[in-house]
């Protein structure tokens, strides 16, 4: 490779020298490495001639010359014997030219003369001038060889000068599944006489040694050194930051998930898990996915305590606490499902040890669900989307049959019996403790609408949000910082039947409220209420044209600033229609699904909110039609009810009939249509608990229209936008940091300043580290602490934080380090600083000492 311009000026000043001295210079050049500079140079006052083979003519030529005459001899070769040399003579007398490749590459990369070996040893390197000047940029004037070398490797990898990020890079660069891949660093630095010194680098900083040094044989050191499970390895305390910071950053995180994925299969981690004694414990040890699996197995079958891998049953509160353990690892995001879905289940044992499921009165029932009952729905149901999420039949099936034993025999069966036995003596369909669903329009929507403070209104109407559906997602909205809504759950009492048509004509504004026995087909003051535009005329007739019922869809495909604008300005009642949960759950193939709509049905409903306040709308109301009843598995062949006798059965659904002349059958209840305050002289029939009538073609899963408690209570949420958001994060505070570090850990208290609080006071996650002040170097693996107490107690607040310190750290002592504490945010990669502390490390002299 040609020298750079400024090292050819120097060979051909160098030349002008020589023959100004001599009449003869020679130029020997083995490897043939100055031949562009030989034919480069242009001599003032000098022949150039090369020699090759043409000894005898050269020797001639010269001879015959005048004595003035100047020469260049160029000789591709090496120097040969002197009895071989026929131009020995005139070498003798003239001058031997040597171009010194070594001094001139130290001189172009910027180093001293003592670095020549160096530059000798890595010619290779050298060759580049754009090495040479990326090398020159990273030299500092105390480097040496060491730290030369070190950011030779670095400018050959194009990473910064660390061990530790050449290490990433190289694992990035191989597919440990690959028994044929070139070992990255020989192909990195090979070439270039550097691997020897890249494995030098790894050796001081891990203590890693071996005859033949490798990528695949240290990673089987690293991950041995770092892992809970299998032979202790050999490595310093470094390979712990490694793997931290390995697992950490965004970019080598692919990497460590092949390696550790290989890895387990190489060093039959799944076996040596399968035989580990109860007593084992991983800790906070994320080396492999597989114990991950294993905390998770483990964590279930102690839930259950059958004794296989689990041991006996575990309380709620070291579940939770397992759980909460492992909500750092690496892996706990892949594996989320499976932990969330064991704490709903958790938490449905819970509530259902203090649950008295027994119903005195038909107001007290009403009451003990809005209360909370209707919290053992919820848990139920998140349950199975977090189960049916997860994606792992086989593992969560145990679970899975238990929450649905537990659900169905130990709250739906007893809870619905025992309300259906009050029904059952009622002689109309009416509540003294909660508004009838006919009075939402008066209550929620003519009341504020007739306010001074309120120019308009968005009503969302959401098939079958049930009401603890509701509860969950007005939960999730005062509980998270941003949204810009404040949400209070109402609870209404459903219309009979409880199904779509009747329950969105109860909604609208009209005196009465009646159905067509022969098609179920509802009406308001003898109009049709079916379908979308027959809503929107009953609306307009209430508003004198200014109120508008739209579908979610098309409300949500309107362009904020045009057609949502205009619809905005022309209408004071704005209805919104949305559609998912009975859409999924009435149909026979998808009512499997319901779980599922219920959690998209949320983030359709999201969605709605944040286009109403697009729209600058400062309230907002969501309610339903009715609720549901529903159960993972199929239905218990026992709950099948026959339809009764009649004069006549005008329309049949699963939990309903409408027609005339009923005689109910045991464990089934008649209401005339006057006793459910409907227009109309026909009868309804229910069956009651969790009975079904036999309609071919539709799901059974999945059901509404009866007298249940998940049926008839509807929720109603009042929304008003929030004028300023007073959320914060709650603050910490370090306890007993000491100002020196003299062991090998440090050890600190963590206190949270003052409890959780929804929409006030929110969780605050850290990411500490000790770094060293003078270079940044991180000194022990980073810590994630969540502070997310409730707890008033001011003691309970308080977490014990231990870092240990890498071998790296014994570089630094006598020298200021920083304890860094950092703020982890939500879709953040990078955290951002949020306390520091500095401290001294100053180890005892006489640990410096071996023992006697």
């Amino acid at each position: 490779m040609p020298a750079s311009p400024a090292a050819t000026s120097r060979i051909h000043e160098s030349l002008d020298t020589a023959l100004a001295r001599k009449r003869v210079v020679f130029w020997y050049d083995p490897n043939s490495e100055w031949a562009s500079e030989f034919d480069d140079y242009q001599p003032a006052q000098a022949e150039k001639l090369r020699v090759e083979g043409n000894e005898f003519s050269v020797k001639v030529e010269i001879s015959r010359a005048a004595l003035d005459q100047r020469f260049l001899l160029y000789l591709p070769c090496p120097k040969p014997p002197e009895p071989d040399n026929w131009l020995l003579d005139l070498l003798l007398a003239g001058h031997e030219f040597t171009a010194d490749r070594a001094s001139l590459d130290i001189q172009e990369a910027g180093l001293t003369l003592e670095f020549k070996e160096l530059a000798q040893q890595h010619k290779a390197f050298f060759r580049s001038p754009v090495r040479n000047n990326k090398l020159k940029e990273l030299l500092r004037p105390n480097d040496d060889e060491a730290a030369v070398r070190l950011k030779m490797l670095a400018v050959l990898a194009k990473q910064q000068t660390d061990i530790d990020k050449l290490l990433l890079h190289a694992f990035s660069q191989l597919d440990p599944a690959n028994p044929d891949g070139d070992d990255p660093v020989e192909a990195l630095y090979g070439n270039h006489q550097l691997s020897s010194h890249f494995w030098k680098a790894v050796g001081e900083k891990f203590g890693y040694a071996s005859p033949e040094p490798n990528l695949r044989d240290f990673a089987v050191a690293l991950f041995n050194s770092v892992s809970s499970i299998g032979p202790a390895g050999e490595l310093l305390p470094h390979a712990r930051v490694f793997m931290s910071i390995w697992k950490d950053s965004l970019s080598a995180r692919p990497a460590f998930e092949q390696w550790s994925d290989h890895l387990a299969g190489v060093l039959r981690v799944e076996e040596q898990l399968n035989d580990a004694p109860e007593r084992y414990e991983p800790g906070d040890d994320d080396s492999y996915e597989l114990i991950e699996r294993f905390m998770l197995r483990r964590l279930l079958h102690r839930f259950q305590g059958d004794g296989v891998r689990g041991g006996a049953q575990a309380s709620d509160a070291e579940l939770l606490e397992g759980i909460r353990a492992r909500a750092t690892s690496c892996w706990f995001e892949k594996h989320q499902h499976g932990y969330r879905a064991l704490e709903q289940a958790i938490t449905f044992r819970g509530l259902l040890a203090k649950a008295d499921l027994q119903v005195p009165s038909f107001e007290q029932g009403l009451q003990s669900y809005c209360h909370g009952w209707w919290r053992l729905d919820q848990a139920y149901r998140r349950c199975i989307v977090h189960a049916r999420t997860y994606q792992q039949p086989g593992l969560l099936k145990p679970l899975r049959d238990w929450l649905e034993a537990q659900y169905v025999n130990n709250v739906l069966l007893p809870l619905t019996n025992r309300w259906s036995d009050q029904v059952a003596g009622l002689t109309s369909w009416g509540s003294s403790s909660l508004p009838r669903q006919q009075e939402f329009h008066m209550r929620y929507v003519h009341a504020p609408l007739s306010s001074k403070g309120l120019k308009r209104l968005f009503v969302v109407i959401s098939d079958a949000l049930r009401y603890e559906a509701a509860r969950d997602f007005a939960d999730r909205l005062n509980s998270q910082a941003g949204k810009g809504w404040q949400a209070e759950v109402d609870a209404l009492l459903g219309v009979l039947p409880s199904y779509t048509q009747l329950g969105m004509a109860a909604l609208l504004p009209g005196a009465q409220l009646g159905l067509n026995p022969s098609d179920s087909n509802a009406l308001v003051d003898g109009q049709s209420a079916t379908g979308t535009d027959n809503r929107d005329k009953i609306l307009k007739a209430y508003a004198s044209g200014r109120a508008k019922a739209i579908k979610a869809e098309d409300f949500l495909s309107l362009a904020t600033s045009k057609e949502g604008a205009e619809l905005s300005k022309d209408h004071d009642l704005i209805v919104i229609y949305h559609n998912r949960i009975d859409r999924i759950g009435d149909k026979r193939e998808s009512e499997a699904e319901t779980c599922q709509a219920v959690e998209d049905s949320f983030d359709d409903l999201d969605k709605i909110l944040r286009k109403i306040a697009s729209l600058k709308g400062s309230q907002a109301v969501i309610t339903a039609d009715h609720g549901f009843l529903f159960q993972q598995e199929p239905v218990d062949a026992n709950d099948r009810a026959e339809f009764p006798a009649a004069k006549e059965l005008s329309f049949k659904n699963r939990r309903f009939a409408l027609g005339t002349g009923i005689k109910a059958s045991a464990g089934q209840k008649v209401f005339t249509a006057d006793e459910l305050g409907l227009c109309g002289n026909w009868e309804a029939v229910f069956p009651l608990g969790l009975d079904r009538f036999p309609r071919s073609g539709s799901g059974s899963r999945f059901v509404h229209g009866g007298t249940s408690l998940q049926e008839v209570v509807v929720p109603v949420i009042r929304l008003k936008r929030e004028r300023k958001d007073d959320s914060r994060v709650v603050e910490a505070e370090l306890l007993r940091v000491p100002a020196k570090i003299t062991m090998g850990k440090l050890s600190f208290g963590l206190f949270q300043l003052e409890p959780v609080e929804p929409k006030k006071r929110l969780p605050l996650q850290l990411r500490i580290g000790l770094y060293a002040k003078a270079d940044g170097a991180l000194l022990c693996a980073h810590r994630t602490v969540l502070l997310d107490s409730a707890a008033s107690e001011a003691r309970e607040r308080e977490q014990q934080v231990v870092l240990e310190l890498s071998n790296a750290a014994d570089n630094y002592n006598n020298h200021t380090l920083e304890l860094r504490l950092e703020r982890q945010l939500d879709g953040v990669a990078t955290p951002v600083p949020y306390k520091t502390v500095e401290l001294k490390l100053q180890r005892p002299f006489g640990s410096d000492f071996d023992d006697f």
